[in-house]
């Protein structure tokens, strides 16, 4: 749970008035996929790994200090790889353009599931 309330709560926040937020969830042979998707600014180039690590932080403008600490992206990945799955960012990319940022959770399934 705390995977998706960090993941949804950043994409609102980064989300303009107006926009959307998208969660999709669907199975790929063994595992599930969760993507969160929004209509934000996207990821800076080049720091689509770097997001995940502690305390790094991208504020949207005119945001008060203290709303981003830097922590959410990083308790996510490590608790997606704590169950043996990943969280990976990319950005939405329409016509050439950055329209938001996609965040990809996989995790295997139980057998039988």
């Amino acid at each position: 749970m705390q995977v998706f309330r960090n993941l949804i709560s950043n994409a609102i926040t980064f989300t303009p008035e107006g926009g959307s937020v998208r969660v999709r969830a669907w199975r790929d042979k063994d595992q599930a996929v969760v993507t969160v998707e929004d209509d934000g600014p996207g990821i800076p180039p080049g720091k689509e790994e770097a997001i995940f690590n502690r305390f790094y932080t991208e504020r949207p403008s005119g945001e008060k200090f203290g709303q981003h600490s830097g922590l959410g992206l990083s308790i996510s990945k490590r608790i997606a790889g704590a169950h043996n799955g990943d969280l990976t960012a990319t950005n939405r990319i329409l016509d050439g353009e950055v329209k938001g940022a996609i965040f990809t959770l996989r995790l295997p399934l139980e057998e039988g599931a």
